[in-house]
């Protein structure tokens, strides 16, 4: 009786957090709503970037206001407009729920700059454990991953499996042709 409290206790502490990072978390707005004006301030272009998370303090893509020293190409890959509203597609209209896992290992990043060339909003993910972060906050809990793995892909960025795979990739600094 008293293993079967313990288990019962552990389980109780353990749910929550599934659900703190996003593992289990409903959707949010409501499946095929899309969120109108992210990143909320005007943009004039947007980069992809693919990056290995581990070659830096944190995985943010900008840290303290500059980019991740793990960045494979630092000029990025400027998206065309008809890859831009594939993005915003991919990225604003909310999905249904889809498998996660706890680990977030970002690789792919979007940056939105304005035409100063500051930025004004990112979107960072990992396809690995299906989850991403956005700053500023204000995207649906549930994007459209297969979209956005699409569209990595034809921007050239690299992609593969494990952390292994991204931190050879973006230490042999091999380049992307444009």
């Amino acid at each position: 009786m008293v293993s079967r409290l313990c288990l019962l206790a552990l389980l109780a502490f353990t749910l929550p957090s599934c659900v703190y990072f996003g593992v289990n978390a409903p959707p949010k707005p409501a499946v095929g709503t899309q969120v109108k004006g992210w990143p909320h301030a005007p943009f004039t272009e947007v980069r992809g970037y693919c990056y290995d998370f581990t070659a830096d303090e944190a995985s943010s893509f900008f840290i303290n206001g500059r980019m991740h020293k793990g960045v494979l190409d630092p000029k990025g890959v400027k998206l065309t407009e008809p890859q831009v509203a594939q993005l915003m597609k991919a990225i604003t209209i909310s999905h249904g729920k889809q498998d996660r896992t706890p680990c977030y290992k970002p690789h792919h990043a979007f940056a939105f700059y304005d035409a100063s060339g500051r930025v004004v909003g990112v979107f960072e993910m990992c396809f690995g454990c299906n989850k991403f972060k956005e700053t500023p906050d204000g995207l649906p809990e549930y994007v459209d991953t297969p979209a956005l793995y699409t569209l990595c892909s034809e921007l050239g960025l690299p992609l593969g499996q494990g952390n292994a795979f991204y931190t050879e990739v973006c230490s042999r600094g091999k380049t992307i042709k444009y």
